[in-house]
């Protein structure tokens, strides 16, 4: 009776918990460039059972007639990287399945409608996904400021773990979005139920972000989202409260870092005037800003070229990827223009259906 007890509790308090952090820590593909393979083998297997088991599902459901329309969105994304290998098969000559496998990670979109089946089929309860998740957000933000911190990126310079800016320096190559969640959550729950242990989190995600990723579109989105929240649901009670002790913290927090290290205060107000420059139509020496400017050149040429399905996506490892043909050329550098020249209109809908369709849901739900 004791042991069956005891692997009850090592069910529930250690191997579920263990197998949906690895779930998480390999979806986020937080350490698969590190060059140990091993972590890029488990990616291909989580991409393999989730694939599986929700085609699978969606099969027998169209059977049945009990399809949804969540389905509806998952084929186009599905069928996206097939058509983008054949726009690069076209456009680069790249070989079809070099560029079907350079976009494998574009098949973990399936990690969502498993856990949607996980749910119906009781494997996991909402609450216990919940905490599952949040966990392990935080685990994965830990294994990444240790990486940052106490690592030296330049050891892994010649593999794709880490990447060199003139901004950043060598600076690893971690899932920025995974501190973007860190940060809303712990700001909604401190805004939500004055549950200011978050602040711990908070304050490591703020500092993380703003010294290791140093995204200037990411921190104003952050900034959008938990603004629009504040203003939807804090009451004016509330509102004068955090405005009035969040001003204490930020200023305190200022005060800090330009007594040990003023040159970071510096280095944003110089990033973020030379971004305006795009705005103001002004002019800039700032490298990174420059580059932006010639690589969205780049990308509406190409869009204008193949308006409708792309230029496809080129493999790092095919004649040095988008840099080996234009120069230095990365897609994912400007935004939606990027979109645009690798899927072009038709598949960048694709890819923002979800995006609408959630807001939509999320409406219908909170009525």
């Amino acid at each position: 009776m004791e042991a069956v007890r005891l692997i009850g509790y090592s069910r529930s308090k250690l191997i579920l918990p263990t197998i949906w952090f690895m779930f998480f820590l390999l979806t986020f593909r937080t350490l698969d460039r590190l060059p140990i393979g091993i972590f890029e083998i488990f990616f291909l297997l989580v991409v393999a059972i989730v694939s599986f088991v929700s085609i699978r599902e969606m099969v027998l459901g169209w059977i049945k007639g009990t399809g949804n329309f969540l389905q509806l969105i998952l084929l186009p994304l599905f069928l996206l990287p097939f058509i983008n290998a054949w726009q690069a098969n076209q456009e680069f000559l790249q070989p079809y399945w070099m560029g079907l496998f350079a976009q494998r990670q574009q098949f973990i979109m399936f990690a969502g409608y498993f856990i949607i089946i996980a749910l119906k089929k009781n494997w996991v309860s909402i609450d216990n996904l919940t905490k599952y998740f949040i966990k392990s957000l935080f685990v994965i933000m830990i294994i990444m400021l240790f990486f940052s911190v106490f690592v030296d990126p330049t050891k892994f310079s010649e593999t794709e773990f880490v990447r060199f800016s003139l901004n950043k320096g060598w600076h690893y190559e971690f899932p920025s979005d995974v501190v973007a969640n860190i940060i809303i959550y712990a700001m909604i729950i401190i805004l939500s139920s004055n549950n200011f242990k978050y602040l711990i989190p908070l304050g490591l995600g703020v500092i993380y972000f703003l010294i290791y990723i140093q995204d200037r579109s990411q921190i104003l989105m952050i900034c959008i989202t938990i603004g629009i929240y504040f203003l939807r649901n804090v009451n004016l009670t509330k509102t004068f409260y955090f405005i009035i002790w969040g001003s204490i913290i930020i200023f305190s927090l200022i005060g800090i870092v330009l007594f040990i290290n003023p040159e970071i205060i510096s280095h944003y107000i110089t990033i973020f005037g030379n971004a305006s420059t795009i705005v103001t139509g002004e002019s800039t020496t700032e490298y990174s800003t420059n580059m932006r400017l010639s690589e969205g050149a780049i990308a509406i040429k190409g869009f204008y070229k193949h308006p409708w399905l792309g230029n496809g996506f080129v493999s790092s490892q095919f004649k040095g990827g988008f840099s080996g043909f234009f120069g230095y050329f990365y897609a994912a550098d400007v935004g939606i223009f990027g979109n645009l020249f690798v899927y072009g209109i038709l598949g960048t809908l694709v890819f923002y259906l979800p995006f609408i369709f959630a807001v939509k849901w999320a409406r219908k739900t909170s009525e």
